[in-house]
């Protein structure tokens, strides 16, 4: 068969609490999808759970039609030897999971990072359509970027290009937890949102003291109270905006990109981070560069990581694009 009639990959998005497996289309068409929780910390459970959600997405698919299996998982990958080396939030060291998929469904593996596989889908299929340069940028549990420069994927010499979240922001900041001090993921995570809210909520006055029903504020309940006017709450998402601005516009000044692509759960918030993102970088860059750069949320939403692992094997059809994995 030739590889035109290939038409379907499946993509694997691996996450800290739920695993996400899709069957896509050359076109980025989502043709089925399963989502299911894992459990940190347990690989054999994980790897149950993966190989059982695959098996029944591709139930009745011709499998002549598939051209492999694409999986974004966050962390420390090896692409090369298809392995999680290190992810912290999913508890996993020196993950096989290559080998494991392919000797379950004898299909060809690629493994990408999970920033990197959503910029590769938001350059195939959503807001990069067209364009060679594009940086995603996710804030979620931790931030993360992939970087698309003159259409290629920067991966670096040890697919760990693109650990946007552990820039120094602070000059001997905060601690963070890979050692280094004043890392942006210390200061505008969600991880971050969440333990300043509790820091400084008790001498404030806030909707959450109502909101809150339990005993630490969760980001959920932010964005509640900042729909609802609460100055407290839309202050915090304003002071995330100005370090994710000031960390957008070092990006722009290093990569001179067309597109700033914002993922990930933190990003339900767009609407009070994004302006303070683009007013920082507006009054804070080169103009030259960055006038003509569009600062956007994400077109594919939560779907971007797992369509962009199965992107890597729609890459080079006929289009700019491309990437050695």
């Amino acid at each position: 068969m030739s590889l035109e009639k290939k038409d379907l990959a499946i993509g694997v998005d691996l996450g800290g609490t739920k695993l996400l497996v899709a069957l896509i289309s050359v076109d980025g068409k989502v043709i089925r999808e399963l989502e299911c929780k894992t459990s940190i910390h347990d690989s054999n459970h994980i790897s149950f759970t993966l190989v059982n959600a695959i098996t029944q997405l591709i139930d009745h698919v011709d499998r002549s039609r598939l051209r492999g299996i694409g999986v974004a998982s966050a962390g420390v990958i090896d692409s090369k030897r298809q392995k999680v080396v290190y992810a912290n939030n999913l508890g996993l060291e020196n993950y096989p999971i290559g080998a494991l998929l392919e000797g379950h469904f004898h299909l060809p593996v690629r493994v990408c990072n999970d920033a990197n596989s959503a910029a590769i889908a938001e350059w195939i299929w959503g807001a990069g359509i067209g364009k060679r340069n594009l940086i995603y940028i996710t804030v979620s549990t931790g931030i993360g970027a992939g970087i698309i420069s003159d259409g290629k994927l920067i991966t670096g010499i040890h697919d760990s290009a693109g650990e946007f979240g552990h820039i120094t922001i602070v000059h001997k900041g905060e601690r963070c937890v890979c050692g280094n001090r004043g890392c942006l993921e210390r200061y505008a995570s969600g991880t971050a949102l969440a333990r300043l809210a509790n820091q400084r909520l008790k001498n404030s006055t806030s909707l959450l003291h109502d909101l809150k029903t339990r005993s630490t504020i969760t980001n959920k309940e932010i964005a509640i109270a900042a729909e609802k006017g609460d100055s407290f709450s839309i202050s915090l998402l304003h002071e995330v905006g100005e370090y994710l601005g000031a960390g957008v516009t070092s990006l722009i000044h290093l990569f001179n990109t067309e597109a700033i692509v914002f993922g990930g759960g933190i990003m339900n918030m767009s609407d009070f981070i994004l302006p303070t993102v683009e007013e920082y970088v507006r009054g804070n860059s080169i103009t030259q560069m960055s006038r003509d750069v569009v600062i956007s949320k994400t077109v594919l939403g939560k779907r971007a990581g797992v369509m962009g692992a199965s992107g890597l094997f729609f890459l080079n059809e006929g289009t700019e694009p491309s990437i050695n994995v």
